[in-house]
């Protein structure tokens, strides 16, 4: 059985996709991507834009952060691995979905206003959860095991065994389709809400930007790509001037 964390939005700015949906945003040391309908891995820049099917897996003592165009912001430690299943949205509402296969991460969901559908989930391999909330982070284990720590809002988290719910300041463990339910976070969760803290003020200056520039994620993935060709075009001036 898979989990969904299932985040319900309250609504969605209009034109929120008029073009990528979601980019690498920051990333240091080994990142990888892979295409929609790819098999192999290619190593991903900063303002790589992400699209609908691709994946991203980092390695040992690297990170990766996610933007999506609504403000949702995603850090994935270390030997964590995501797939962009579903980013869908438009004016009338918004439907995605991420797939967590091993790793942990944070999830800082965008909080909208409106009252348009909006659905936004992350599957690992243990269980299921309906969440109502924006912050909290997942870790999966090697085995498929996974733990979830709420931070805010409120989650029910399903599996064979029955539904339990979650409030901020729980945790959920899931494994085997039972779910257990701590009433205190773990020490893997209690530093995974003080890295969520500390992300939260950058977050929102992001959200800040992203609210008066429609414009500012492709602009981001623009001037990224153009930095990263204007490094390219110098090394191969330096390669044919060493020949």
């Amino acid at each position: 059985m898979k989990l969904f964390i299932l985040a319900a939005l309250l609504a969605l700015p209009a034109r929120l996709c008029a073009a990528e949906a979601a980019c690498v945003y920051q990333l240091q040391g080994g990142v990888e991507v892979r295409r929609s309908g790819e098999k192999d891995w290619e190593k991903a820049e900063k303002g790589l834009p992400l699209r609908q099917g691709d994946s991203l897996r980092t390695g040992p003592r690297a990170w990766c952060e996610l933007l999506l165009r609504d403000g949702t912001f995603v850090r994935l430690d270390q030997n964590s691995e995501t797939g962009a299943d579903e980013l869908k949205a438009d004016g009338e509402g918004r439907s995605v979905g991420f797939s967590f296969l091993k790793g942990r991460a944070v999830w800082l969901v965008a909080k909208i206003k409106g009252k348009v559908f909006s659905k936004f989930s992350v599957r690992t391999p243990s269980a299921v959860c309906a969440v109502r909330g924006t912050e909290f982070a997942v870790s999966v284990s090697t085995d498929g095991a996974a733990q979830v720590g709420l931070f805010e809002g409120k989650v029910a988290v399903s599996a064979e065994g029955g539904e339990k719910d979650l409030a901020p300041g729980q945790e959920a463990s899931a494994a085997g389709g039972e779910v257990a339910v701590a009433a205190r976070l773990s020490r893997l969760m209690k530093a995974e809400e003080k890295r969520c803290a500390a992300l939260r003020g950058r977050v929102e200056k992001l959200r800040a930007q992203l609210a008066a520039r429609q414009d500012f994620l492709d602009g981001y993935t623009k001037a990224q790509r153009e930095r990263l060709d204007e490094l390219r075009k110098r090394r191969e001036e330096k390669l044919k001037a060493r020949q």
